[in-house]
């Protein structure tokens, strides 16, 4: 059996076959290096790939830290493949380093394409292996949850003598398409498949709802496995069953909620929400909205994927709250936006509010003003944080009609202070709630119209994505891993996903694209040339593989109940994860060099 004389589980070494890790250890070198002494030179050429057994090495860009690396770490595979390292590399401590030759590396990158790819992929199929590689904790099996895991409807009762008239009132005013029988000692159901008979036969509405109600139930325990469940529906071709505790009816599991809880819980939450009629009904769809996502998670689904489903539910439960505290008047004549990232369908765990309304003409403005601070309010309840810059439904900035929301579009578009242009460049991502989407199509019609044939406009709408120095900003977490420091903090935002957002958001407006999707912008600009596709899907990936960075840290915080930022402790990154983050942040950075000439920024 072959064995190999150092420790190669770790990446990329994790992609050979035992008997290539054992051929290659065998063709090693080891060497050392002491404290401040240079492993290679900047422009060096490279023959060989490294990994560190022991100490800690920098990789330096002129005078700025862009790299660390530690026991079990990797370094210059770039330069093997290039032929020549790009930075400088140091010692930063005492290093023990093993030396792989170049040759033997690069004959296994032709033999074994998974080991290729880690070398010569681009960086959206780098990202993208990644995805499919990550550790996934198995999702409970069907044959393992019990119903009372799944949930099920609480059941309504009628008295057998009620009509069956009055039995379709109560299960529409219920929503529900089955009600409880109850006739002397038995207990039936009445299901909205009965009425075809009724109908189909001519019979009157006025019939005791007895003479329709199936009195032989067929039956499951709330704690009986849910592929019981399933079993006893395919057996009998039926879609619902009555759940029972000890043998007393507590509900009815009906199939769509068995097989939308192995949807992953989405349509029956959808459910929840078009059925809630209380703010406690919202709230604990909400509850399961986090499950949701921390099972999806768990799942691998892809982070811009998550983002549109999760924007779909939180879309649905903004619009149900506010129908609820609207008054009728205000709900009727109104069209409730999302902004920000929630309007752009790319934020997954809970955010700052930002939100407004488009109004008809006439309404009562103290309506008006009562409904949207009782949203607010109610949002703060339901745990969404109030926007540190006010862009929420309470505020009179923040709504107005359409006559009102073009005169407001124009003054942002000529504003030469960073106010105006910020909030028209939140209102870009504005996505219809609820309300009719044509009018927030008007608002756009009229902001193209005034918008200015202005190169030097453009420029200052662009000048954001300077505010935040990548390499500044990366360079700080770097020197946090060189001091062994416990947490080295990035704020992935800073560094990567806003330059990403609102760059494709600028170059989206000059182009006239009104999608508000960051992904769906890229795919936009790719079709219209100002990209080119490669690219514009390592763009893409990079911006996934950093909201999924800022995603599994936010719900580490979420496990210990501390807030949410946007800080990723680089720290407890894989070595995998490492690496393919420098991928993203130099693809942030060549992606922030294209809008600045583009833009010319340098000008600034």
């Amino acid at each position: 059996m072959p064995t190999t004389r150092f420790d190669l589980t770790h990446p990329p070494f994790d992609l050979l076959t035992l008997a290539e890790a054992s051929a290659l250890s065998a063709s090693a070198d080891i060497l050392y290096f002491s404290d401040e002494q240079e492993i290679l030179a900047s422009g060096s050429p490279v023959d060989a790939l490294y990994l560190v057994m022991k100490g800690l090495v920098r990789e330096m860009s002129g005078e700025d830290v862009v790299g660390a690396y530690r026991e079990h770490e990797t370094f210059d595979c770039r330069a093997l493949a290039t032929g020549k390292t790009a930075h400088r590399y140091v010692a930063h401590e005492e290093v023990l380093l093993c030396v792989f030759p170049g040759r033997e590396v690069l004959a296994l990158t032709e033999k074994n394409s998974l080991f290729g790819a880690y070398f010569f992929a681009t960086v959206s199929d780098k990202l993208g292996q990644l995805a499919q590689s990550r550790d996934r904790r198995e999702w409970q099996s069907l044959f393992a949850v019990k119903i009372s895991d799944a949930g099920f409807r609480a059941p309504i009762f009628a008295d057998g003598d009620e009509t069956i008239a009055q039995a379709a009132r109560r299960m529409e005013e219920n929503r529900r398409r089955s009600i409880f029988v109850r006739h002397g000692y038995q207990t039936g159901i009445f299901t909205t498949g009965d009425f075809c008979q009724i109908v189909a036969n001519g019979i009157s509405n006025q019939t005791p709802l007895r003479q329709f109600a199936r009195f032989s139930l067929l039956c499951c325990e709330k704690d009986d496995y849910l592929f019981n469940a399933l079993l006893l529906m395919t057996r009998h071709n039926i879609h619902r069953i009555v759940v029972t505790d000890k043998g007393q009816p507590v509900g009815v599991l009906a199939l769509i909620d068995l097989l939308s809880y192995f949807s992953n819980h989405s349509l029956s939450i959808a459910r929840q929400l078009e059925a809630a009629t209380t703010f406690d009904h919202l709230r604990a769809a909400m509850l399961d909205m986090e499950s949701l996502v921390t099972t999806l998670v768990t799942q691998g689904i892809k982070t811009p994927q998550l983002a549109r489903l999760v924007q779909v539910l939180n879309t649905q439960l903004m619009a149900r709250l506010w129908q609820m505290v609207a008054t009728p008047a205000v709900f009727a004549g109104s069209s409730l936006l999302a902004l920000g990232s929630e309007g752009r369908g790319e934020q997954i765990l809970k955010t700052d509010q930002d939100n407004a309304l488009i109004l008809a003409e006439g309404l009562n403005e103290k309506e008006v003003e009562q409904s949207a601070e009782s949203f607010t309010h109610h949002m703060l309840q339901l745990g969404y944080p109030p926007c540190p810059g006010g862009m929420m439904v309470n505020q009179p900035l923040w709504r107005h009609t359409v006559r009102q929301w073009g005169h407001t579009l124009h003054g942002w578009a000529n504003s030469t202070q960073g106010e105006g242009l910020m909030h028209l460049a939140i209102f870009l991502d504005a996505e219809t709630v609820s309300g009719p989407a044509s009018w927030l199509a008007a608002c756009r019609q009229a902001l193209r119209g005034v918008l200015p044939d202005d190169a030097a406009w453009y420029s200052r709408m662009a000048l954001p994505i300077e505010q935040f120095p990548t390499r500044k900003v990366e360079t700080g977490f770097w020197r946090q891993l060189l001091n062994r420091e416990k947490n080295a903090l990035l704020d992935i935002k800073k560094a990567g996903i806003f330059p990403i957002v609102h760059g494709a958001r600028v170059l989206a407006l000059e182009a006239g694209i009104d999608a508000p999707n960051t992904f769906d912008r890229l795919e936009a600009l790719t079709s219209r040339s100002i990209l080119e596709k490669s690219f514009a899907d390592d763009v893409a990936e990079s911006l996934a593989f950093l909201m999924r960075l800022r995603l599994d840290a936010g719900l580490e915080m979420v496990r210990r109940g501390t807030p949410l930022n946007n800080e990723v402790d680089t720290a407890t990154l894989s070595t995998l994860e490492k690496d393919l983050l420098q991928d993203a942040l130099e693809v942030v950075r060549r992606f922030k060099r294209l809008v600045g000439q583009r833009y010319g920024l340098d000008r600034f």
